[in-house]
């Protein structure tokens, strides 16, 4: 199928935490556009033309005929959060110039106004300030739609706040039993349930629970996607750590028995609940490439069970 061509800037904007402007979350360096910084960059936003494509869309040169119409804006505050996930890259760092970093980017929704809002960290349920600022907007904007990617491993009332201001919350979850999840991500498996229990017998937001699969984790996935079944969740993702290629050889003899176990309970799974999988008509589940290519799913498999664009292999 050919990418759609349009000019991405005009549709999403991806704001980093350090302030650099990209078009969309996945833009390369040479997609940048400046930063919040700078005194010109609602004009370079709308005049500038740039080279980049990704699986869906591939940009364009701007027309006089285009407008902005933002549709998402996407913003990466500070790196600080509550975790201790083994497997996490990031500095736990704050946002240099914080004031005026959030002073910046209410400029850019007041000036664009644009419909959905993804707030990502670190762990923004956890940074006082960015939440302060984030319930702020959504009070004078309230028919902006927010969502996140949390561990949701909070207080009671962060959670209320949370319920109150997003509209779609993904849960990344790292380990399926109390000791795993709580020796891999240092956080409490329970209080992590309680809020999701909470989110699904109390309020309107859409939850989207996300596994990430890891070396010390992998027995845990079918668990956890039988549980993610029986939720009211919008989506699921059945998602790896980037670096799971590097922690393992992959093509050992120990992963391909462990993953060919793992694949025998996924896919049992996935033939018991055809017919409800089937019934969400929609982009239902999504699986990452790595993982895909272990538990020996690919587009025939989709395709001869019934599963294209339900279930979609991507990153």
């Amino acid at each position: 199928m050919p990418k759609e061509e349009r000019v991405c800037q005009f549709y999403k904007l991806s704001i980093r935490k350090e302030g650099d402007v990209f078009p969309c979350c996945l833009g390369k360096w040479q997609a940048r556009l400046g930063t919040i910084f700078d005194e010109d960059i609602f004009e370079k936003i709308e005049t500038t033309n740039i080279s980049c494509e990704c699986e869906m869309y591939k940009t364009r040169d701007i027309t006089p005929d285009d407008k902005m119409d933002l549709q998402r804006l996407h913003i990466m505050f500070s790196h600080e959060c509550q975790a201790h996930c083994v497997c996490c890259p990031q500095h736990k760092d704050k946002m240099e110039r914080e004031d005026e970093h959030l002073k910046k980017l209410l400029l850019f929704i007041e000036k664009y106004h644009p419909k959905y809002i993804t707030v990502l960290g670190g762990e923004v349920l956890s940074q006082p300030k960015t939440l302060d600022w984030v319930e702020n907007i959504k009070t004078k904007y309230p028919n902006i739609a927010f969502d996140t990617v949390t561990n949701l491993c909070v207080g009671k009332n962060t959670i209320k706040r949370a319920a109150n201001i997003f509209s779609e919350i993904t849960i990344s979850i790292l380990g399926f039993t109390p000791n795993t999840y709580n020796k891999i991500m240092g956080l409490d498996f329970d209080v992590t349930m309680k809020n999701i229990d909470y989110l699904q017998s109390n309020t309107n937001v859409k939850i989207r629970p996300k596994y990430l699969t890891m070396p010390t984790n992998v027995y845990e996935l079918p668990i956890f996607f039988e549980w993610a079944l029986n939720q009211k969740s919008e989506k699921i993702y059945l998602h790896n750590i980037h670096e799971f290629m590097d922690c393992c050889n992959l093509e050992d003899v120990f992963w391909q028995k462990t993953f060919s176990q793992v694949e025998a309970d996924i896919k049992k799974l996935l033939l018991n609940n055809k017919e409800f999988i089937i019934n969400q008509n929609k982009h239902f589940i999504s699986l990452h490439p790595i993982l895909a290519s272990m538990l020996k799913i690919d587009n025939n498999y989709l395709e001869e069970n019934g599963f294209t664009n339900i279930i979609k292999i991507t990153s």
